[in-house]
């Protein structure tokens, strides 16, 4: 079994809320998430991150205000810190989510602030940091206008973006392309739901056009080919993905319909009685060194 216990943390004003539950993704119930998050996912390209923002900024880690939005538990901001970024702001829509990454990043407490609310909303001045951070987000938002390829609130979220980046600082955006998700994960054509996330992720051309709308003029990308997004041990796990604590690894899991799930089950006992379900990951493997799972954006303002 994948389970743990919830991360625990202390509520403050900023992060308690009574009657109304905030949330950043439409599909994904990231509360509950968060009782399990850490054992599956990990901060896996800081080597990149901290590189480049460094070599863009052109400015020390030190003196770097950094606002990871869609923080979730934490793991990218507490690398930033541990790397000697001088202050994190985590924002999550998840109270769940960002009680964890207090925890997480408790030794830092002169060096974070932390905000529950919900994109495409930064409730934030006008150049206010150095380095903006979107990890795997955009495709979790409301984007009613998004079956029309406009996506709205990607848009809005990173005009705002544009708006509090101060010039010359870094705008980071993590995402994984509709041709990467149906190629760079094992499972996914097991599960069918291509379609749906191709629906409710934004293409590179229209995140490029937002950004040069909003100042930037230098924009890089690059795909680390063997990066993988879940912890390798899980992910490998053949068996372990019917367990319903696995699926909560990948928010792939929350598109699919409970008959979906079950085929998918289905299809995976099958292989494993045949003797082809390494055999069928190994497969899988080959074509997810050609596309990656994530590219990773750079923006400077």
């Amino acid at each position: 079994m994948y389970n743990t216990q919830a991360s625990g943390g202390k509520q403050t004003p900023e992060t308690r809320r009574t009657k109304h539950r905030v949330t950043m993704s439409t599909f994904t119930d990231y509360d509950e998430v968060s009782k399990g998050y850490d054992i599956c996912r990990r901060a896996t390209n800081m080597d990149l991150l901290v590189g480049m923002v460094t070599h863009l900024t052109k400015k020390p880690l030190k003196e770097l205000s950094v606002l990871d939005a869609g923080c979730g538990t934490g793991n990218y901001a507490l690398g930033l810190l541990d790397a000697g970024v001088g202050h994190v702001t985590m924002m999550d829509g998840s109270d769940g989510m960002l009680q964890a990454a207090r925890k997480k990043t408790a030794n830092y407490q002169n060096n974070t602030e932390y905000r529950l609310g919900k994109l495409p909303q930064l409730p934030f001045p006008d150049n206010s940091f150095d380095v903006i951070m979107f990890n795997q987000v955009l495709h979790h938002l409301d984007d009613k206008g998004k079956d029309d390829n406009r996506f709205p609130a990607v848009r809005e979220t990173l005009s705002e973006a544009t708006r509090v980046l101060k010039k010359g600082g870094v705008i980071v955006i993590d995402i994984t392309t509709y041709e990467q998700h149906q190629y760079g994960f094992w499972f996914i054509s097991l599960l069918g739901v291509t379609k749906a996330y191709s629906n409710r992720t934004p293409p590179l051309s229209l995140i490029r056009e937002v950004l040069q709308d909003g100042g930037c003029s230098d924009i890089q990308h690059y795909v680390q080919l063997e990066r993988i997004l879940m912890d390798y041990k899980m992910y490998s796990d053949l068996e372990g993905a019917l367990d319903p604590s696995w699926q909560k690894a990948d928010s792939s899991f929350s598109e699919a319909s409970p008959e979906q799930i079950d085929e998918f089950c289905k299809k995976i006992r099958i292989m494993k009685a045949e003797d082809t379900l390494r055999q069928y990951f190994e497969q899988c493997e080959q074509s997810r060194l050609k596309v990656g799972q994530a590219i990773t954006i750079f923006a400077r303002k």
